[in-house]
């Protein structure tokens, strides 16, 4: 069990866990696998009380807020909680876990994560406060950290399911293209390539999946600007991506849900935007959300943009959004 105490220092708005790792109880391997949907978190309460009040207010507000870039709501995280007398062995093997803890002998709040504390994978978050008031102000302060940290856990379970098929064609295409290792599953196919392009795609019965590789020549940081990320995606998404029907090709919405982008310190690479939004088809209905990443190779040569896309009419769509994002995530170049 790898034990973590988050701290409260930020770095470009972003708030870094501390490392400090404490002996095993057991061998992570022995661990039963995790339980859990896609993207919940369990919440552990002492009472319907904390759920009910500030305590629950915040926790809805940050971890259940909505996913931008989503056709329609849908949160962040789904959010279930159980009282901490039930919390027994089955619930103890959920994937993401927030345990809530108010004691009013102790003077400071006190933030742990844990790894694989009761289960394998799985992510546990304890939040031990004085006071409800210091635990909404603790919570408020570091939940972009939490937000992140779960973020995180997620992507690497998925990528645990989709590595065991992701030496295929696809994968060993894009290595010889553009130099690059990617957890790409067996049922992705290349559709097109093109100079400094490719889109591979998945077409199953109800939804479509998508990654849109875009490398040109990188000139200044200017080309990190939303307007330049934007126009540039714009363009070849125009020349590439033809819709059903005759003039009409796949673009970004830039009047119902404008794009936004976001520098974020996570991604594999050094420096990198990420950029959500809702794409649609120029001159007819279809679209659905996007998710994009912007950031210099290694040789500082090109720029490159991964752009995962989903098409999911009238269904809910956060979870195949996550799975491009953990395929892109996986993104690294050949040394």
């Amino acid at each position: 069990m790898i034990r973590r105490i988050i701290s409260a220092v930020f770095v470009a708005s972003i708030l870094f866990f501390s490392l400090s790792a404490c002996t095993p109880n057991r061998n992570a391997n022995d661990k039963a696998r995790s339980i859990g949907s896609t993207a919940e978190v369990l919440v552990v309460v002492e009472n319907e009380q904390q759920w009910e009040n500030m305590i629950g207010k915040s926790i809805r507000e940050h971890l259940g807020k909505e996913q931008y870039g989503l056709n329609q709501n849908e949160p962040i995280f789904s959010l279930a909680h159980i009282l901490k007398p039930n919390l027994s062995d089955m619930f103890k093997k959920h994937r993401n876990i927030l345990i809530v803890d108010i004691e009013s002998s102790i003077e400071k709040t006190k933030i742990e994560a844990y790894d694989d504390m009761w289960a394998k994978p799985q992510q546990v978050i304890k939040i031990t406060a004085p006071s409800a008031q210091a635990f909404v102000r603790s919570f408020s302060a570091h939940a972009s950290a939490f937000v992140q940290n779960y973020n995180e856990a997620e992507r690497k379970r998925i990528l645990t399911v989709f590595r065991p098929t992701s030496k295929n064609k696809t994968t060993a295409k894009v290595r010889k293209v553009f130099g690059m290792n990617m957890s790409i599953p067996k049922d992705f196919y290349v559709a097109k390539t093109d100079n400094d392009f490719m889109w591979i795609r998945k077409e199953a019965s109800e939804y479509s999946q998508g990654i849109i590789i875009i490398a040109d020549t990188y000139q200044d940081t200017a080309q990190f600007s939303p307007a330049s990320i934007n126009a540039r995606t714009k363009r070849y998404l125009k020349q590439h991506i033809p819709g059903a029907s005759e003039n009409t090709y796949m673009t970004l919405d830039e009047e119902f849900v404008l794009p936004r982008s976001t520098i974020i310190q996570d991604f594999p690479m050094d420096f990198t935007v990420e950029t959500r939004g809702v794409w649609r088809i120029e001159k007819d209905f279809m679209g659905g959300p996007f998710i994009s990443y912007t950031f210099v190779g290694p040789k500082s040569e090109k720029i490159y943009t991964l752009y995962g896309y989903v098409y999911h009419p009238s269904k809910e769509k956060r979870n195949l959004l996550k799975q491009v994002e953990a395929i892109i995530y996986s993104t690294n170049f050949m040394k």
